[in-house]
C-alpha cells in the first residue's frame, strides 16, 4: 500500500512540473512572439536550463533527503534550519548569476532610484519558498493517508484477534456444558445418552469446519441449533419443560448470512437459567428474516428457587457475543434484554447481506 502511495505522490510531482514547464514555456513563445523573433531557438533551451536546474535541484534535497529524514520523523527545528541554508545557497547562486548576466548587457539608462532587490531575484526567492512549501504540504499530506490506512489496518487485526480469541472461548464453554449433559444422562438413560453422543458429533463437526468462517448461511446455523435443541430433547422430560422452536423456511433463509454460533450463547443461557426439575418451564425461540435483517428471539422462564434467575445470567459467554456484536456490527446490532421475576426475554437484530455461490 505505502508503495502504490509513493508512486501516486511521484505522479502529482510530475503533473505539477509538467504544469509549470508548460506555462513557462508557453509564456516565453508568446513574448517572443509579441516581438516579432522566432518562437523556439536554442535560446529558449538555455533559458530553461538556467531558469529550473536551481529549482530541479531544490526539489531533490528537500524531496529525497530532508522531507524523509527530517519532516516526517517530526524533526521539525533540523528540517527548518536544514532548508533555510539550502534556499539561501540557491538565492546566492542566483543572485551571482543574475548580476553577472546584468554587467554583460549595457544600460540604456541608470533609474533615480535602484530598488532593494531586483524583480527577478525576488520572484526568484518567491518561487523556491513555492517549491518547498508544496512539497512539504504534499508529502505531509500523504504521509497523514500512510498513517490513516497502517492505524485501520491495525485496528482490523486487532478486531480480527480479538474475534478469533472471543471464538475460542466459546468451543470449549460448549464442549463443557454439553459433556456434562451426556454425563448426568448415561446413568439416567444409556440409549438416550448414546443418541446424545451421535449428535454431538454432528455439531462438533460444524463447529471444527463452519465456524471458522467470518459469516454463514443462516440456514447452516439453524440446522445447528436444531441439533443442539434434540439433545436437550433427549436431557429433559417433556412433561416438565414445553420447547417451541419457530425458524423461517429454506426460501426466507436464503441469500441470509451471519456470524457464526452467534445464538448459541442465548440458547445455552436458557436451558441452564430457565429449566427447573420441581416445576413447569418453557422455552421458546424464534428467527425472522426480512429484507435486509434477521431477527433473534430467545424468551425462557425463571424460577424463584433459582436466586440466579432473578438476575441477568452472567459468565464468559453473554459479554463474548456482545463484545463479537460490537466488533462485527457496531452500532447497527440491536440487543435488547427484558428480565422479570418469572421470564427472562432476549431480541436480537443484526443486519445481513446477500451471500455469493463461492461463499455457500
Amino acid at each position: 500500500m505505502k508503495t502504490f502511495n509513493r508512486k501516486t505522490e511521484s505522479i502529482v510531482y510530475l503533473n505539477l512540473w509538467i504544469i509549470v514547464i508548460g506555462l513557462y514555456l508557453l509564456d516565453n513563445i508568446r513574448g517572443r512572439a509579441q516581438i516579432g523573433v522566432p518562437l523556439f531557438d536554442i535560446e529558449i533551451v538555455y533559458s530553461f536550463f538556467r531558469t529550473f536546474i536551481p529549482f530541479a535541484i531544490l526539489f531533490l534535497i528537500n524531496n529525497r533527503l530532508l522531507i524523509p529524514k527530517f519532516l516526517l520523523r517530526n524533526k521539525f527545528k533540523i528540517y527548518f534550519s536544514a532548508i533555510a541554508v539550502v534556499v539561501i545557497a540557491l538565492w546566492c547562486y542566483q543572485y551571482i548569476v543574475f548580476t553577472g548576466r546584468a554587467h554583460s548587457f549595457p544600460q540604456p539608462h541608470q533609474p533615480l532610484m535602484k530598488p532593494l532587490l531586483p524583480l527577478p531575484l525576488f520572484l526568484d526567492f518567491t518561487y523556491a519558498i513555492l517549491v518547498v512549501g508544496v512539497n512539504s504540504a504534499i508529502a505531509l499530506m500523504f504521509q497523514r493517508y500512510d498513517d490513516k490506512l497502517e492505524k485501520e489496518s491495525l485496528l482490523k487485526e486487532n478486531a480480527e484477534n480479538q474475534l478469533s480469541y472471543l471464538k475460542a472461548q466459546i468451543n470449549p464453554h460448549f464442549y463443557m456444558n454439553m459433556l456434562n449433559n451426556i454425563h448426568g444422562m448415561i446413568e439416567v438413560n444409556t440409549s438416550k445418552a448414546q443418541s446424545m453422543v451421535i449428535e454431538m458429533s454432528k455439531l462438533m463437526k460444524y463447529m471444527l469446519y463452519e465456524s471458522s468462517r467470518p459469516m454463514i448461511p443462516l440456514s447452516d446455523e439453524v440446522a445447528f441449533l436444531e441439533n443442539y435443541l434434540r439433545i436437550m430433547r433427549h436431557r429433559y422430560p417433556e412433561d416438565k419443560i414445553h420447547i417451541c422452536a419457530k425458524f423461517p423456511t429454506p426460501e426466507e433463509m436464503a441469500g441470509h448470512s451471519l456470524p457464526p454460533l452467534l445464538y448459541l450463547v442465548f440458547v445455552e443461557n436458557a436451558f441452564k437459567h430457565g429449566i427447573s426439575y420441581r416445576t413447569s418451564s418453557f422455552i421458546e425461540l424464534s428467527i425472522e428474516t426480512w429484507e435486509n435483517t434477521i431477527v433473534f428471539k430467545c424468551i425462557n422462564s425463571l424460577h424463584p428457587d433459582k436466586p440466579d434467575d432473578t438476575h441477568e445470567p452472567k459468565g464468559i459467554g453473554l459479554e463474548n457475543v456482545k463484545r463479537r456484536l460490537n466488533l462485527i456490527y457496531g452500532s447497527t446490532a440491536k440487543l435488547d434484554i427484558n428480565i422479570t421475576e418469572t421470564y427472562f426475554n432476549v431480541s436480537l437484530t443484526i443486519p445481513t447481506h446477500e451471500i455469493k455461490d463461492s461463499d455457500n
